[in-house]
């Protein structure tokens, strides 16, 4: 939630509906809770930098009995199939451009995949090209 207010006045800039539809009663589980907000916030505004304006960038989370869920899905500029295979790659330049000229480093997502593999989970991406694209992860639920 608080990762979604941060990221709302930067999305209302782009005339991008930003939309958390989020579960409320995720089941508490061990994590850096620093590192999550790192992961999220990476991944919330990286959909938004790279979609056009009116369009969505939705966030949903959901979890079974062993492991929560986080996708952020966007209907922006999508990857091509050789953007998705070094995606989260150390330096992976992507070909696609943020729409309003923002930069990009190349270690955002490479930083989600190995926070997110430090906490014993994994990391992928769902894209077309000109279609949009999926960032998601999984966590196993580990009881404190």
């Amino acid at each position: 939630d608080s990762v979604c207010t941060q990221n709302k006045g930067y999305a209302l800039k782009k005339e991008i509906n930003l939309v958390n539809k989020s579960s409320l009663d995720l089941p508490n589980t061990k994590l850096d809770p620093a590192k999550m907000e790192e992961v999220l916030d990476n991944l919330i505004n990286n959909a938004i930098k790279y979609a056009p304006k009116n369009t969505f960038v939705n966030v949903s989370t959901f979890f079974t009995s062993d492991k929560i869920t986080v996708e952020i899905v966007d209907n922006g500029v999508g990857l091509s199939e050789e953007d998705i295979k070094r995606a989260f790659t150390r330096g992976g330049k992507l070909s696609s451009v943020p729409t309003a000229g923002e930069k990009s480093s190349g270690l955002g997502l490479w930083i989600v995949k190995k926070i997110i593999e430090e906490h014993g989970g994994r990391v992928w991406v769902k894209s077309k090209l000109g279609h949009g694209s999926t960032f998601g992860f999984e966590l196993p639920i580990v009881k404190e």
